[in-house]
């Protein structure tokens, strides 16, 4: 934008409006000269900077730190922290052994768990406790039984047994603030109207969308369907943080009702012939390219507030979408079977699930 204002083009502009009749000389070497070359390095050095105070203002993905000054300062937006992962944990051993608060535990992976509270193995029985993931982080929703060790041993612990670790979500990412940010620009929340329950739930942490459909069950009711951050549906308590957010937030004589997403599986299988790649590269691929289209598809059935149950329609995974992903990946020469669950049809998402990608087999 300022490419042409080097200090050698700022310096020939200043020396050329020195006036020959103050008795000044311009030539090289001379007094103004001397003092010109600085003052025009400084100045490029301003108009090198300038290009980041439009990143700035007018922000986007990739405006880093400022998106968040941005959303706080003109539209009281916060960034969404993460939450933890919990698991329950199930301890059998010596009759007395005490294990405190803190206790680390540890998976196959180096994934660190602290015990909440400090419990002690009883006389009879087994001693029932809860571990907490040491960060926020999806990561740490691991399956039941894949804690395995403590990072160090407690005599009188002879086995433990955790379930499924659930409830951690991930820090919001820019992409994420950002369009919650022009969701606010493009979308004015007022009067309790249906995007004011929008940015209600989009508040809460580990929501990464809603749909609101604003006569839900009649005149003055509202639904609230709920994808989690990770586009698959959400944990129970984020339905209920959900729940009791807007519950605080709404106006008086309107009654909301929140529920979960449902998921629908999806399910790609694909038979190809390729070049200068392999099956196993071209799955990974596909699976990459249609989570981000699962994932914007999702984002565009939440993004419309519906009216009635009635506006509220079902939308479609298009067959030959799938089919231009794959044949737009590099290496894949063509394809003799392409199936979508199964079939060859496009696939119908019901207007309250959500599709979510289970299996993408490439041969």
């Amino acid at each position: 934008m300022f490419e042409d204002r080097t200090p050698e083009t700022l310096k020939k502009e200043a020396l050329a409006q020195i006036c020959p009749a103050a008795g000044l000389s311009a030539l090289p070497g001379s007094f103004a000269d001397a003092v010109a070359g600085p003052l025009a390095f400084q100045l490029s050095q301003f108009y090198k900077a300038l290009p980041a105070v439009v990143s700035m203002l007018f922000i986007d993905e990739s405006s880093g730190r400022f998106i968040d000054k941005v959303a706080q300062d003109y539209h009281g937006l916060s960034r969404h922290p993460g939450t933890k992962a919990r698991c329950a944990v199930t301890l059998s051993g010596l009759a007395g052994t005490r294990l405190d608060k803190g206790t680390v535990f540890l998976t196959s992976g180096g994934l660190r768990f602290l015990l909440l509270d400090a419990v002690t193995i009883p006389a009879r029985g087994n001693a029932l406790g809860t571990l907490e993931a040491e960060h926020v982080g999806a990561a740490y929703n691991v399956q039941a039984g894949a804690v395995v060790r403590m990072l160090v041993n407690k005599p009188g612990v002879d086995s433990f047994q955790t379930t499924q670790a659930a409830g951690g979500t991930d820090t919001e990412s820019d992409a994420a603030l950002f369009a919650r940010v022009d969701d606010a620009r493009k979308r004015p929340a007022t009067s309790g109207n249906g995007w004011d329950y929008r940015r209600w739930a989009m508040e809460v942490d580990g929501v990464g969308e809603v749909k609101i459909v604003e006569l839900w069950d009649g005149p003055g009711t509202v639904g609230l369907t709920v994808v989690g951050s990770n586009f698959r549906a959400p944990e129970e308590t984020i339905v209920r943080a959900v729940e009791a957010h807007v519950l605080e937030q709404k106006p008086v004589g309107a009654t909301p009702a929140v529920f979960p997403a449902e998921e629908l599986p999806v399910s790609v299988s694909a038979q190809v012939s390729v070049l200068g790649t392999t099956a196993e590269s071209v799955a990974e691929t596909l699976a990459e390219r249609l989570r981000d289209l699962l994932e914007r598809m999702i984002r565009q059935k939440c993004q419309a507030i519906c009216y009635t149950p009635e506006d509220d329609s079902c939308y479609t995974l298009l067959y030959n979408r799938v089919l231009a992903l794959l044949l737009s990946i590099d290496g894949v020469d063509n394809f003799s079977a392409l199936t979508l669950n199964g079939g060859t049809e496009d696939l119908v998402i019901p207007p309250d699930s959500i599709p979510v990608l289970e299996e993408v087999t490439v041969t």
